[in-house]
Parts: structure tokens; C-alpha cells; sequence
């Protein structure tokens, strides 16, 4: 049986291999063990990520700090090195990789002291894409985000931490997001609904209410033929006032409402009108009185009480 050889490396050997590796590239560089990379190694390439960061190689530090984290998630340094990753992805005009990296830091890193710093940069990063604040220093976006990526952002934002305020917000500015799209009213009144019904204690919620409301209004402004969306505006103002008397839409609520009766009263002697054009006396005297009945005085009360006397009809 032939024995096996053991091979002796001389220790001068040794220190020429390590001097060899120190010097390879970063591209070149592969580190033992691509998931669990030792920390050493780990503090090599994140050493070098500080040195090229502190030049201002943005670039470069950026793909150290990446490789870093990479291939050593379970370094102590890897947090750190994710977390400068995302901010220098943001300083770069990067917004959609950013959030990207500071996710990777609050779903990896969640023990780290840095994961509740990362999460409120990830939501003001989500935020501000939403609100469509784009510098001139920083051109964030050549063309409009899309709105299925805003949405996508703001989800992530309220998930990562679904009983904080921070969720209330993300939820608030989704509806805001459909919102600013006409043909997405009925996602954003769902979207304020949600607000509504997952954080009816938050500071967001009577706004939310009162969105609604007025969303619905502007959808019996189309001429809805049922009036359907005019019944419901009211009772979304209705419940804001009922679930929220102390919050400053309150009173706005109050005013909504008085002006949706006040058009149901018009819609109603518009339509008797109609009838009494076409000698429909019948018909047009059950909207005369609906007119009389929600009315105590005024110009629409009067016209609509001559009308009734005019074709014979009692109140």
C-alpha cells in the first residue's frame, strides 16, 4: 500500500502566498467560502471598501461594500458594509437599488444597531419617489416611476413593520399614488379603505375617511345615473363625522354633506322638471314632494309647492 506524502510548505512559502492575494484585485479576489467567508477576509475587503469610500470612489467602494456583504453575511462588518452599500447607491442616483440594499439590512440584520436606521431610510427613500421629488442635483428618474414600482415600494415600507405608524403612512400614500392617476379611483378609495380598517386609531385614518368621501363625490360629478356614488359620498362623510367628531375634517365632513343634499334636492326637481315637460304628472309630482319634504323654505321649495298646486296635486 503506498503511503500518503505529506507535503511541507516553507514558512517564507506562506508569506509570499499571502502577499501574492493581498495584491490581487478586488475582481480577481475569491474569498473562501462564498456564504459563510471568513471574518478575516471579510475585514480585508471591507478595509478596502473604507479606503476606496474615504477617496471618493463611490463606484468602487460600492461594489466592495456589495462583495463584503456578500460573500461574508455573517461577518460583524456585513451590516455595516450593506448599509453603506444603500447609502451610496442613493448618493449615486440609484434609488431603486438603494432599496434594494437597506431591504437586505432589515431582513438579514434585524439584531443589528443599524436596522431601525435602515428602515426609516428605506421609507423616506419610498416616500420621496412617491411624492415625485426629484432634485436637480440628484435625477432620480429620467422618466416618471411606475406606479406598480411605488406601489411595490410602499407595500415593502408598511410589511416591514406593519404595526408601526410608519405603516399607516406607507398605506395613506398608496391611496395617494392611485389617487394621482384618474383612472385608478377605485384603487385608491380601496387603498384609503385599508387605512381605514387596518389603522383606524392612526393619524392618517380620518384624512383617509374623508378621501373617500370625496372621491365618491367626484364620481357622482360624472353623472352616475344611479346616484349611487352620491349616497355612498354621504355616508363616507357621514361615518368620518360619527368615528372622528374631534378631527379637523370634521367640520369639512359637515360642509360635504350639506352640499350632497343640497344636489340630491336639485336632482330631484330636475327630474320632476323633466317629467312635467313630458305631461308625466304623476311622476313628476313624487320628486316635487321629495323636494318639499327635504326642504323648509327657499327658491327649489317654492317652485316645486306651484308646481303640485299647478297639476292638482296635494303635498
Amino acid at each position: 500500500m503506498i503511503g500518503l506524502r505529506r507535503v511541507l510548505i516553507h514558512p517564507g512559502w506562506c508569506f509570499c502566498l499571502l502577499a501574492s492575494c493581498a495584491s490581487t484585485p478586488e475582481s480577481e479576489l475569491t474569498i473562501a467560502g462564498t456564504h459563510h467567508g471568513s471574518d478575516r477576509d471579510a475585514q480585508i475587503l471591507y478595509a478596502r471598501a473604507q479606503a476606496a469610500d474615504q477617496s471618493g470612489k463611490s463606484k468602487k467602494a460600492i461594489s466592495l461594500y456589495e462583495n463584503t456583504a456578500t460573500k461574508n453575511p455573517h461577518s460583524p462588518v456585513a451590516p455595516a458594509a450593506r448599509f453603506r452599500q444603500a447609502e451610496l447607491l442613493e448618493q449615486r442616483a440609484k434609488p431603486d437599488e438603494a432599496f434594494e440594499a437597506y431591504q437586505m439590512v432589515i431582513t438579514l440584520y434585524q439584531a443589528s444597531s443599524l436596522y431601525a436606521k435602515a428602515r426609516d431610510r428605506q421609507a423616506r427613500l419610498a416616500h420621496a419617489v412617491a411624492d415625485g421629488q426629484i432634485s436637480d442635483k440628484l435625477l432620480w428618474f429620467k422618466t416618471a416611476p411606475d406606479i406598480k414600482k411605488i406601489v411595490s415600494m410602499l407595500e415593502t415600507v408598511r410589511d416591514n413593520a406593519p404595526r408601526a405608524p410608519s405603516a399607516a403612512k406607507a398605506q395613506y400614500a398608496i391611496g395617494r399614488t392611485y389617487e394621482s392617476k384618474k383612472s385608478k379611483a377605485n384603487q385608491a378609495i380601496t387603498a384609503y379603505q385599508d387605512v381605514v380598517d387596518n389603522y383606524p386609531h392612526s393619524l392618517y385614518a380620518p384624512e383617509a375617511q374623508y378621501k373617500i368621501g370625496q372621491l365618491l363625490l367626484m364620481g357622482a360629478s360624472k353623472g352616475n345615473q344611479d346616484n349611487s356614488n352620491l349616497d355612498r359620498a354621504q355616508h363616507a362623510f357621514e361615518d368620518l363625522r360619527q368615528s372622528y367628531p374631534k378631527s379637523k375634517r370634521a367640520a369639512d365632513a359637515a360642509t360635504k354633506i350639506a352640499e350632497i343634499r343640497s344636489r340630491e334636492i336639485q336632482r330631484n326637481f330636475d327630474i320632476a322638471e323633466f317629467y312635467f315637460r313630458k305631461e308625466q304628472n304623476s311622476s313628476a309630482a313624487v320628486y316635487y314632494r321629495e323636494v318639499v319634504r327635504k326642504t323648509t323654505g327657499g327658491s327649489l321649495h317654492d317652485r316645486a309647492k306651484a308646481r303640485l298646486q299647478s297639476i292638482g296635486t296635494s303635498e
